[in-house]
């Protein structure tokens, strides 16, 4: 039965009459009651055997909705465009070094982009009506100044254009480049993903064949920063008013988004001695807490059409936000060393300090359009106070009396410049700067020397009338 089923569908596409005709074999007589005879009745029927187009009873042919749909085309499909296959394809190459800033951004020279574009011609001539590219900055807000506008969300300046073909023009098969090259500006942002916005550089290039659909090609380029650490590291002293402690700290001028950083730091001012009762009191450490926080400020401005409906100018310029996060912290409970011997007495400590692998942290940075991302470094210490006598400092006894030192470092993350060096350092000298060929010296030995030089031609051989030989 299944394949007199295929049989009769396979009829039925092929005949362009009416596909609800009963076949002329159906119609006979003697065969359509021999083959009727053969076929079981609706009640000896398997429930597989049951969904049939054949019916046993009448001699119509029954065709399934579903196998009708089969062949037939629904009107939405018959409108969709078949995606056209070009003759051409772009590719890009880039040949600068990593696009680094180096230095901070008001002396930063910039970082130099150059690559070529690879249009491939796959037949054997190609009309072209126009080619161009375009490097743009794209800044998408996730907390846009209006939820549901487009143009509020995604901001776009646009820094350099390329214009390859300024008309029609006609490439044979093969690959054909076009190079292109652009300095980026120091003061540019570098690229980011964060809570509240991204910034990315992106690449768009158009190739528009004649009577066929543009072939466009995207790339986003990874712009980094990179402040070249100081050759002494950065110190920094906290006082802790009504005690006497002091901190003197010893921090690196930058920190890294890999790697560990060391933070060493002395406590001066611990113990504090009464001359008269031969005591004294002491602070004792008994616990440090460091953490990294990251803070992200952003304005999302109102794009032309929001900014008319706001009401005063504040709400113009656009809607501050911030967001702060934790990107690294510890808690230690002992590393120190404690010295009470000393007049003043000291506390003496050192750890290490890195960022948590999956924190993804966020460069500093700071754009002209408010987009501001900075560090601190927040180091919170416990000091309990004790009390003993001079002459026996074994014999601790708690006053009960304890204090939280806490204090706030700002930190600057930058990426590693590593054997990088800024692009207007490693060009090579220019044409003006060579200077001009040795001067001849003829003239200067003539009048030292006080007779003319003989030309290499009319200089006498070797010979070994001294008795000395000369050996090669």
């Amino acid at each position: 039965m299944p394949h007199r089923v295929t049989t009769g569908v396979a009829t039925f596409f092929r005949s362009h009459t009416n596909s609800f005709d009963i076949s002329t074999d159906l119609k006979k007589g003697p065969k359509s009651s021999k083959r009727s005879s053969s076929r079981p009745s609706i009640k000896d029927r398997t429930p597989s055997s049951s969904g049939s187009s054949l019916h046993s009873d009448d001699n119509s042919v029954k065709m399934p909705t579903k196998r009708l749909s089969l062949g037939l085309h629904s009107p939405k499909t018959s409108l969709t465009k078949i995606p056209q296959h070009h003759n051409a394809s772009l590719d890009m190459l880039i040949e600068s070094p990593p696009l680094v800033f180096y230095g901070a951004a008001t002396a930063s020279s910039g970082a130099l982009l150059s690559g070529q574009l690879l249009l491939n011609i796959n037949e054997d001539f190609v009309s072209f009506d126009d080619f161009k590219m375009k490097l743009a900055i794209e800044v998408t807000r996730k907390k846009p100044f209006h939820a549901h506008c487009e143009e509020c969300a995604h901001q776009n300046t646009e820094l350099q254009n390329w214009k390859f073909m300024e008309g029609p023009a006609t490439l044979r098969r093969g690959e054909h480049t076009f190079p292109f090259s652009f300095l980026l500006p120091g003061h540019l942002p570098a690229s980011m993903k964060g809570q509240l916005s991204s910034i990315d550089y992106v690449l768009r290039a158009t190739v528009t064949p004649k009577n066929a659909e543009p072939i466009t090609l995207k790339k986003f380029l990874d712009v980094k920063r990179a402040i070249c650490p100081s050759e002494t590291p950065r110190k920094s002293i906290r006082i802790f008013p009504p005690t006497n402690l002091t901190a003197n700290c010893e921090l690196p001028s930058v920190i890294h988004p890999i790697g560990e950083t060391t933070v060493s730091m002395r406590i001066d001012g611990s113990v504090k001695r009464n001359a008269d009762t031969k005591t004294q009191t002491q602070w004792k450490l008994k616990r440090l807490n460091w953490r990294l926080d990251e803070t992200q400020k952003v304005i999302s401005p109102a794009c032309p059409k929001h900014a008319l409906k706001a009401g005063n100018d504040e709400s113009k310029k656009g809607i501050a936000h911030q967001d702060v996060r934790t990107i690294g912290q510890e808690e230690l409970k002992s590393g120190w060393k404690s010295d009470y011997s000393t007049p003043d007495g000291s506390i003496e400590l050192e750890f290490p300090m890195s960022i948590r692998g999956d924190a993804k942290p966020i460069c500093d940075l700071k754009s002209e359009d408010g987009t501001e991302v900075s560090h601190v470094l927040v180091v919170e210490m416990i000091v309990a106070e004790e009390f003993c006598p001079t002459n026996k400092p074994n014999q601790i006894t708690p006053t009960g009396a304890a204090r939280v030192l806490r204090m706030h470092f700002n930190t600057t993350l930058t990426q590693r410049a590593g054997m990088g060096i800024s692009w207007d350092e490693e060009q090579p000298p220019l044409y003006e700067n060579v200077p001009a060929s040795p001067p001849g010296y003829g003239g200067m030995v003539e009048e030292y020397m006080g007779s003319p030089i003989p030309e290499y031609e009319d200089l006498e051989p070797l010979d070994n009338s001294s008795g000395s030989s000369l050996r090669i």
